[in-house]
């Protein structure tokens, strides 16, 4: 894979591994990638927390620890704003 920023092949870091999913950082173009199974998908890192955000509010809501957001959520835009 080549690191969309230079012309050079990406040299992505694991941040973390786990039973379905890998993270990893390529230092050079500020990318991270989640990797499920045959699927990848690469954020900016103001994306990837936002997910983040998402992700672990779900999971408290399916816990039953807090309550589903009554409004849907604005949807993350590459600009790094919402829709």
């Amino acid at each position: 894979m080549s690191c969309p920023a230079k012309a050079s092949p990406c040299a992505p870091v694991t941040l973390s591994r786990g039973p379905v999913a890998r993270v990893d950082h390529c230092p050079q173009c500020n990318v991270i990638s989640i990797h499920l199974g045959a699927t990848s998908i690469r954020l900016e890192p103001a994306a990837y927390e936002a997910l983040w955000g998402t992700l672990s509010h779900a999971l408290r809501v399916l816990r039953g620890l807090t309550e589903a957001p009554e409004a849907t959520p604005t949807m993350w835009t590459s600009s790094g704003g919402s829709a």
